[in-house]
């Protein structure tokens, strides 16, 4: 890289500022970040719950690995044929890497963790480029060290890709103006695309960008940047094209690269939301569940079966209808989602980190939280704002790139802020933005050290006086949201202790949120009717099934649960009783074996030797090869199945 200075007359007394990218600091950057994750993980691997994945840690698991070894196992299989409901690119990054090592998910860790120190180092490059050498330095540093990113690198989540892209794409458009280079334009282009098609919201971002190659190549290449924006826009839109045809080729439909649009936004745009858990209100709240049941009920409701892109349509519009129903209660949610998304509460979605994080030394050992990131880059944007027009004032282009990049930086922050905020919020939607986020907080540190060096004690005292009382507000929880979201830690860690073995554990916190109901959702009732189960006495196996009558009570379309009680009443001989569960439970699982062979043993001891052969005829229908049917047969004096 070229050496570039420039007299700074910040606080007052003229110093020096460097821009350049010094390999010595990145490097600096790059270890200092890996090491600190590295940490984590060795610490994270000792856990019994580290090769624990749930909710969407778990669907790009299933979906790598089916992609991985060319197997598709239900419920995987629903996706091989269909247009993407989610964007695809992590999946098919975590298949990659899932192919190399051997499926092994420590390598796939081990790999992000690199991957991440990466971002750090582009974190740094990028600060130091449009900042300074000392903005830069402490960015990278602010983010090797933030235990949201660390933590985030070693899940099998989207944003250790998210992270990577977005500061790459910034980088190669550093680049690309300073060197007029198209083919870095192009690559600029194409990380930006690659993004979108790892998480679509990108896309609002796409005419900032162009309308910053436009202004940029009037000003300082108006022969020659034609093919500057070009290639430009060819690598922001070929990644989204390329997926969007293959959903039309393979799926039948025309699917803008994914289809969940419609049921996020309804998500955070309902009567019942509080915009910040993901559920749509009357589905079940697994994965799979959630997703079947919002196709369920848009089909139910148009009285045909529908493309994923008119699920998607019918759920935008069930959120648009409330939207025009109740406008002051929609703005009064918006501005609700607005105070989480700047809040200092790590929201969870997959799984309770911030909660997560007192039981690793590593994670927090560094004090740093969203409310001083945030509110240390609040307090940036007039400093930025002068730096930009001293940047201005230069009469070399690199100051103009400069300024043009504090402009653009800021335009990401608030686009990107604000798809969020029209969705729902979540702590790990955020992440993206923490690295723009830590390069404003660095231009604050710096700045005060200025006023402080050239005696300008008054105008630090404000710029201090300013950050703590905006990082004490943003710390605030006006929402209740960490209060919320306790409980949901709470459950989340009774699971966890249960799919460990420490069954005894898990029941008395389970026991614990069941009496305070702190959590008002099935999966307290349903994990703790498993744990009685996986005890197993005579005494658990009666107290799973007085759960399930209790779940049953609040929750009457909960499967398992019908389940549950048709084993507990079998156990008691109470057959009517049995039959009545098996029969709403098959309306809503109609292909359960097991249901058919409860169903049979049901009827057969009531007499009622017809509804049997039903049963054993539905059950040959749906797999005529397993042994149940044979058992069946048997009871009912028939010959076995050829």
């Amino acid at each position: 890289m070229t050496k570039r200075t420039k007299t700074s007359t910040y606080g007052g007394r003229r110093s020096r500022v460097s821009y350049r990218f010094v390999w010595k600091f990145a490097l600096i950057v790059f270890l200092v970040a890996l090491a600190f994750r590295g940490a984590y993980l060795l610490e994270a691997s000792r856990r019994p719950d580290f090769n624990l994945f749930y909710m969407d840690e778990e669907y790009h698991l299933g979906w790598a690995r089916s992609l991985a070894t060319g197997v598709w196992n239900a419920p995987y299989d629903e996706l091989k044929g269909a247009p993407y409901f989610r964007a695809p690119l992590y999946p098919h990054f975590l298949a990659g890497l899932l192919a190399l090592f051997g499926g092994s998910t420590v390598a796939v860790r081990i790999v992000q963790i690199c991957l991440g120190s990466v971002s750090c180092l582009l974190t740094y490059a990028v600060g130091a480029r449009v900042f300074g050498q000392r903005v830069g330095l402490l960015a990278g540093l602010l983010c090797s060290l933030y235990w949201v990113l660390a933590y985030f690198d070693t899940q099998l989540l989207l944003p250790v890709l998210l992270v990577l892209l977005v500061l790459a794409g910034i980088f190669a458009a550093l680049l690309a103006a300073e060197r007029r280079s198209s083919l870095l334009a192009a690559l600029t282009g194409l990380a930006f695309g690659l993004y979108s098609i790892t998480r679509p919201n990108m896309l609002v971002f796409f005419p900032f960008l162009i309308g910053w190659a436009v202004a940029f190549t009037r000003r300082e290449a108006p022969r020659s940047g034609r093919w500057f924006v070009i290639l430009l826009v060819a690598g922001l839109v070929v990644p989204p094209a390329v997926v969007t045809l293959r959903n039309r080729v393979v799926g039948d439909d025309w699917v803008l690269v994914a289809s969940q649009g419609g049921v996020n936004f309804y998500i955070g745009n309902n009567p019942q939301s509080n915009g910040m858990q993901a559920v749509v209100p009357g589905t079940r709240q697994t994965w799979w569940g959630g997703f079947q049941d919002t196709k369920a009920i848009a089909e139910e409701a148009a009285g045909r079966p529908l493309k994923p892109s008119e699920v998607s349509d019918y759920w935008f519009g069930r959120a648009f209808d409330y939207i025009r129903d109740d406008p002051a209660g929609w703005m009064r949610l918006m501005l609700r989602k607005a105070g989480a998304y700047v809040g200092n509460v790590e929201l969870p979605n997959n799984e309770p980190y911030e909660a997560y994080r007192s039981e690793y030394v590593s994670l927090r050992s560094i004090p740093l939280g969203f409310g001083l990131l945030f509110g240390l880059f609040l307090v940036s944007l007039p400093l930025q704002v002068k730096l930009r027009r001293r940047a201005m004032a230069e009469k070399a282009s690199a100051g103009r790139i400069r300024a043009d990049f504090v402009v653009l930086m800021l335009a990401l922050v608030v686009a990107y802020s604000l798809t969020i905020i029209a969705f729902f919020v979540t702590g790990r939607y955020r992440v993206p933005m923490l690295p723009f986020l830590a390069i404003g907080a660095s231009v604050t540190v710096t700045g005060v050290l200025d006023l402080l060096r050239s005696r300008a004690l008054a105008k630090a005292a404000v710029t201090v006086a300013a950050a703590v009382g905006i990082v004490v507000l943003l710390n605030i929880d006006y929402l209740g949201a960490r209060q919320a979201t306790g409980g949901f830690a709470d459950l989340t860690m009774a699971q966890d202790r249960l799919d460990t073995g420490d069954v005894g554990g898990a029941i008395t916190a389970l026991e614990k949120l069941r009496r305070e109901g702190s959590v008002r959702a099935p999966e307290v009732l349903l994990t703790l009717a498993r744990a009685y189960l996986k005890r197993g006495s005579p005494q658990d196996r009666e107290a799973a099934f007085r759960v399930a009558e209790e779940g049953l009570g609040e929750y009457p379309d909960e499967p398992e649960f019908l389940w549950y009680s048709a084993v507990g009443f079998a156990a008691q001989h109470d057959w009517a009783m049995v039959r009545q569960r098996i029969t709403r439970f098959l309306e809503l699982e109609p292909d359960n074996m097991r249901a058919f062979h409860l169903g049979f043993m049901a009827a057969m001891e009531l007499g009622d030797r017809r509804a049997a052969q039903t049963y054993l005829d539905r059950a040959v229908a749906v797999d005529g090869n397993d042994p149940i049917i044979g058992e069946m047969q048997k009871r009912l004096n028939q010959p076995p199945s050829p």
